[in-house]
């Protein structure tokens, strides 16, 4: 384990491919652990862009910086390699929402893109906000779809995808200021909807997972909230069906609650990095390892962790 103190990032392995986790703790988030989870090491750092922010890895390995102390919350895109930033229009989040403010951020192309268009989701407030870049202010709606509402979104191919409440998949186009949802279907017309019998108390996910779409979901125990084991499903978006993984091979998955992702772990030199699972975080300020496989778990402590207030988050650098 390595413990360094200074306000730069901490050195790139051009040869990793797998995320880092980064710890934002302190009064005012400003002191910023960088966990690489192959190596069991870690690098305190104090980024000055990222005081007092939730940092969150969005579309084409950008960042979205929300402060949550601002009202509304000021926003914008970073990008560490190119130390571009984009400012964004300000975010009216309800203020009763104070204490759950975290949004999640989609973008539909590139930001050179003159077609980029931005989707916040607050699950807060059930409020989603859209624009393109460059506009002056963000279009807020009710996340609200005729009896249905947008659940999850991500970026796979160029296209935006929503994963509705009803557990529907659906496809978002942007045209002026509206949103336009358009139903996926398989072969016999039915909508692309996985729905789980017998599942009470779960968490859902949309993975981009080296060139497909997956679906992951988080099973917990009814009464005690823990994880006790996941289901993968690999989505075919052109004929809408659902097909169950045992296995994802030499992949690795991330999750927490403002990101998900996936890596290829065909090389393992890099040391520890456990293929064929699942790294997600938890309240308890842990990161858990899921063995697909074996249907096990456990557990690592990524850093040192003193507040109460803590984000944690996948990002790239």
């Amino acid at each position: 384990m390595v413990i360094e103190n200074s306000c730069c990032y901490p050195p790139v392995d051009s040869a990793q491919t797998h995320p880092w986790l980064m710890v934002s703790q302190g009064t005012e988030l400003q002191n910023h652990c960088f966990c690489n989870i192959s190596k069991h090491q870690y690098f305190e750092r104090s980024i000055p862009e990222f005081c007092q922010k939730q940092v969150a890895l969005t579309s084409y390995g950008w960042l979205a910086l929300f402060d949550l102390n601002t009202s509304p919350v000021d926003c914008c895109l970073f990008n560490i390699a190119s130390q571009e930033k984009i400012q964004l229009p300000p975010v009216e989040l309800d203020p009763k929402s104070k204490g759950r403010r975290h949004l999640n951020c989609i973008l539909s192309k590139p930001p050179n893109d003159p077609d980029c268009h931005v989707l916040l989701l607050s699950m807060a407030d059930r409020s989603i906000f859209f624009c393109r870049l460059g506009d002056d202010k963000f279009i807020k709606r009710i996340n609200r779809f005729g009896d249905d509402r947008i659940w999850l979104a991500t970026n796979f191919k160029g296209k935006i995808y929503t994963w509705m409440r009803h557990s529907d998949l659906v496809e978002i186009d942007f045209v002026g200021r509206e949103l336009v949802l358009k139903q996926l279907v398989n072969d016999k017309g039915q909508p692309c909807r996985m729905l789980l019998p017998y599942v009470t108390r779960f968490s859902e996910y949309l993975v981009e997972s080296c060139g497909e779409l997956l679906l992951v979901y988080m099973i917990c125990d009814e009464w005690s909230g823990k994880v006790k084991y996941f289901r993968i499903f690999r989505i075919n978006i052109l004929e809408g069906e659902f097909e169950e993984l045992r296995s994802i091979g030499d992949r690795t998955i991330f999750l927490c609650n403002h990101v998900s992702m996936s890596s290829a772990t065909i090389d393992n030199k890099l040391g520890g990095l456990q293929k064929n699972s699942i790294y997600y975080t938890w309240p308890d300020k842990n990161v858990y390892v899921y063995d697909i496989e074996y249907r096990s778990k456990s557990i690592l402590e990524p850093c040192p962790i003193d507040d109460t207030s803590v984000l944690m988050s996948w990002i790239m650098l």
